[in-house]
């Protein structure tokens, strides 16, 4: 009997087809030959390269136009505000490119019609809403949209939601979008605040409370980390924004490689560089006609107030100090009253609120400041600056994900940090040092135009929207193709597998999903069945398919 290939190889191959497909990756095969005095049995490199081969045209195949169109819902409590977060701008990104692939689109959130829901609906996109704890209501919608896959817009609608999609959808594709990791970003948040009340000294970076929050990592204990964790192991795929969350989660949270998909932003080129130093050749201000800082943020996100705070009691004194007549423009939407108390004229310190657009806010000043003390993913601030021919001043916090090739958690403790060339700075661990960064970009002339080359370099590099969006959906097309059979390594052993039924990748998936069919025991479907009861309380009834028709169902 033939000895099969080591499943770990495989995996991890079929795991990263799509970007070998699309991103031109090469792979070293060595030839065929014997080992461990086995006449049969192949080297792992060449398992890998078969392995390989198999996948690369399975997603290629999968990419090909089916012939009728595939149906996609996003599920969500909000409207996406493309005009006032970046999460709002990257979900807009990917209905979009859906509908660019022939997919129908249909949206779906619990919030109340608005200008948002308007926007979509010019678009073409099918909007749907219903109010959380209705199954009928629910399920009405997905009649409706009849979707090959759904994705649900952060972890808390895949709580409230996939298990009526699993009743009444069973074969649609269940797709997490994790936006950021939750439980990091409130680790960290933890960690500031506990480091804050001890009255830390932010001069002593060993102790600083930047330090403190770099070091959060959520324990397993953590119930943040469960929940999430939780919803990303029923799901069938999930989008992850940031390389550091992708190995976090795959390293040290044991989630497989074979559910995380990387799904950063999408950006549209909307510069050009020339010349041997690669300086933007755009219409962009010039460093002469450009003066002060700025930043921006929804106040809705917590690292954002904080920010802010941070910025206006303990950064911002320490420029003015530097720079008597230097100017700082606040924007944000949703700002609250404490952050409307930060607005303070006479000291440079403006707070304005709703920015009418990125371009208004970005335009004018020279330097983004996002002193981030705790927070997740990607910041959609950072790339907006990029993107606009701005650099930026941040802290290890803030640059997280957005330095190429690198995706461990930072320590601190890497020389080669030093020499990394970078479109602004982010090294900064308290306050004296971030206000010393911040005056030294604002007034060196040569390293702000490098930073804002490299800026530029940066969005090209890291999130080009056709390179990673096809990912996207190479990784979700992939699960409606046939599966390759497990111990089919040849063509005689694909011979023994041609009787038997054909089954997707999706079901292939989900056959050998352990961790998430346990997740589907009723006795750890709490918010399940809470919402249940919500909806028996406040209707006397229970609309939707019941729990106990797919009790005994494969997950």
């Amino acid at each position: 009997r033939r000895a099969r290939p080591p499943r770990a190889v495989c995996d991890a191959m079929r795991a990263t087809a799509a970007s070998f497909l699309l991103g031109g990756v090469k792979v070293a095969a060595s030839p065929a030959r014997r080992y461990r005095t086995s006449p049969r049995r192949l080297a792992p490199p060449v398992f890998a390269r078969n392995a390989h081969r198999r996948a690369t045209a399975a997603a290629a195949d999968a990419i090909a136009e089916p012939s009728t169109p595939r149906s996609v819902l996003f599920v969500s409590f909000l409207w996406p505000e493309a005009s006032s977060s970046a999460a709002g701008v990257r979900t807009r990104s990917l209905l979009e490119a859906f509908q660019k692939w022939g997919w129908r689109v249909h949206y779906l959130a619990c919030a109340r019609a608005n200008e948002h829901t308007e926007s979509l609906e010019r678009c073409g996109i099918t909007t749907h809403r219903v109010s959380p704890n209705r199954g009928a209501d629910f399920e009405d919608a997905l009649d409706q949209a009849k979707p090959d896959a759904v994705i649900f817009d952060r972890f808390t609608a895949e709580e409230a939601f996939s298990f009526r999609v699993r009743a009444a959808r069973p074969n649609a594709a269940r797709i997490l979008d994790m936006q950021d990791l939750h439980a990091l970003r409130h680790a960290r948040h933890d960690a500031v605040k506990r480091a804050l009340k001890k009255n830390i000294d932010e001069s002593d970076e060993s102790e600083s409370v930047l330090r403190a929050s770099l070091a959060a990592v959520p324990a397993a204990g953590d119930p943040s980390v469960a929940r999430e964790l939780a919803a990303v192991h029923r799901s069938d795929l999930t989008l992850v924004c940031s390389p550091v969350e992708t190995r976090l989660m795959r390293d040290r949270f044991g989630v497989s490689a074979s559910k995380l998909v990387p799904a950063s932003f999408f950006c549209e080129a909307k510069h050009k560089t020339t010349g041997e130093n690669n300086f933007p050749s755009s219409r962009l201000s010039s460093f002469a006609s450009r003066e002060g800082f700025t930043t921006i943020g929804t106040f809705y996100h917590p690292p954002n107030v904080d920010s802010v705070r941070w910025l206006a009691t303990e950064v911002w004194p320490r420029i003015r100090e530097a720079l008597p007549d230097a100017t700082m423009r606040v924007y944000g939407a949703y700002p609250t009253e404490a952050v409307k108390q930060l607005h303070r004229p006479k000291e440079g310190f403006h707070v304005l609120g709703f920015a009418p657009s990125v371009e208004a806010a970005m335009e004018p000043s020279r330097v983004l400041l996002a002193p981030l003390r705790f927070g997740a993913g990607i910041k959609g601030k950072i790339v907006d600056a990029w993107m606009h021919g701005l650099p930026v001043v941040t802290t290890p916090i803030g640059a997280e994900g957005m330095r190429p090739g690198k995706d461990a958690l930072w320590n601190g403790e890497n020389a080669e940090d030093q020499e990394e060339d970078w479109g602004g700075r982010w090294r900064s661990l308290d306050a004296a040092s971030f206000a010393r960064d911040a005056v030294a970009l604002h007034e060196d002339a040569g390293e702000w135009e490098r930073a804002r080359a490299r800026g530029f370099h940066l969005i090209d590099e890291l999130f080009p929207a056709e390179r990673n969006l096809n990912v996207v959906r190479a990784a979700t097309e992939a699960l409606f193709v046939e599966a390759e059979a497990e111990d089919a390594e040849d063509a005689e052993d694909e011979e023994k597998t041609k009787n038997k039924n054909k089954t997707t990748t999706l079901e292939s998936r989900r056959a050998r999903d352990y961790v998430g069919g346990a997740l589907w025991h009723h006795t750890v479907r709490s918010t399940e069945y809470f919402s249940r009861w919500i909806e028996m309380k406040e209707t006397g009834t229970e609309s939707g398919t019941a729990a106990s028709d797919h009790e005994c169902d494969a997950s």
